[in-house]
């Protein structure tokens, strides 16, 4: 029993030892397993150092700073400074007739212009240009009365006598030749008013006959064939006025409309107008060159000083009403209208009275 008890007890003594080789596994193992949760470990860091992306922080110093806030006020502050030098360009407004006709569809246009060939101012009465031809010189008229006083008294008695009445005879005579030239030139001025184109020609010829010069028989004849379509033949009668005086408004306006191609005679009109402001014939003449080139806006304003010049004439007046209705201020071409048919009673300032009449009552009946 004791034997066995000791072999019992030395058997319990006893305890297992690991193989050299297996403990250099284990340790191997471990050694692995502890690289390979490093490197995991690792890994997970750079990943998530990866997505935490760093935060770039931008240090500006106080000048820095300051100049690009110089630099952003003062480009806006030039920005306002050159949209008030250049403002946008204003919408274009049409203008509308103040009362517009009861059938605008229907309504027809406004009645043609006077033809342009027409001068503003046929031959004008002959009144001043009489007076030229009709005054006698100043040292013939004295000399002769001088001559004969002394001729007919002795020396002794010069001045005891009045003038004979020879010195006065003469006068009379040539006042007599000048009042026939007037009376010739008023005759062919109110045929030529009439229509009678025959009897105005007439008349003016013979006032040549008496005087070459005349300048209100070479307009009269210019305006004759002007009617008559005889072109080259006015021409050739308004330049024989230029020759007499080169800036002769009524001339230069009359010829300005053979020459509506370019800016040359425009150029040429406003350089007669600023010499003579006044002139109703070169101020219709750029009334005409404006409408022929549909510059309503300038023609009107064109025929307005025409007219302001010459009030009684029935082209300027009526062409007025045109460039007003034009530009669809139908109201205010409705007087001119008016004043155009009554100051032409006779129909023979060059428009139409039946399509003015017509287009005044369209006017009439739109603005009721």
């Amino acid at each position: 029993k004791s034997s066995d008890s000791s072999k019992s007890t030395g058997l319990s003594n006893l305890s297992l030892e690991e193989h050299p080789a297996e403990k250099q596994r284990g340790v191997a193992e471990t050694e692995t397993r502890t690289a390979s949760s490093r490197a995991a470990g690792e890994n997970l860091f750079a990943a998530k150092k990866k997505k935490e992306a760093p935060r770039r922080r931008w240090k500006l110093g106080l000048v820095p700073t300051t100049f690009l806030i110089c630099s952003v006020l003062g480009a806006g502050y030039g920005y306002y400074v050159w949209r008030e030098l250049n403002p946008p360009a204003p919408p274009r407004i049409t203008q509308r007739p103040a009362t517009p006709p009861p059938t605008p569809i229907t309504t027809p246009a406004p009645p043609p212009l006077v033809a342009t060939l027409t001068p503003p101012v046929a031959p004008v009465p002959p009144a001043s240009s009489a007076a030229a031809p009709a005054e006698p010189a100043p040292p013939k008229a004295e000399a002769a009365p001088q001559k004969t006083a002394v001729a007919a008294h002795p020396a002794s008695k010069p001045f005891s006598r009045p003038r004979t009445s020879k010195p006065a005879d003469l006068h009379i005579e040539r006042a007599q030749e000048a009042d026939t030239l007037s009376t010739t030139l008023l005759d062919a001025y109110q045929a030529y008013q009439r229509g009678d184109y025959v009897s105005a020609e007439q008349g003016y010829r013979n006032v040549l006959g008496k005087d070459a010069h005349n300048r209100d028989a070479l307009l009269g004849l210019g305006a004759i064939a002007q009617r008559q379509g005889q072109d080259e033949t006015a021409q050739y009668y308004f330049r024989q006025v230029l020759l007499l005086d080169p800036r002769d408004p009524v001339a230069a306006g009359a010829l300005s409309a053979y020459d509506m191609s370019g800016d040359d005679t425009e150029s040429q009109l406003k350089q007669m107008l600023a010499d003579q402001p006044r002139s109703g014939a070169l101020n219709y003449a750029l009334g005409n060159l404006y409408a022929g080139q549909s510059r309503w806006a300038e023609a009107q304003q064109a025929y307005f000083n025409a007219r302001s010049a010459e009030p009684a004439n029935a082209q300027f007046t009526y062409n007025l009403a045109i460039s007003l209705d034009h530009l669809g201020q139908g109201k205010q071409a409705l007087p001119y209208y008016q004043q155009a048919l009554q100051l032409d009673p006779s129909g023979t300032a060059g428009f139409d009275h039946a399509q003015a009449q017509q287009r005044l009552n369209e006017l009439s009946a739109a603005g009721r």
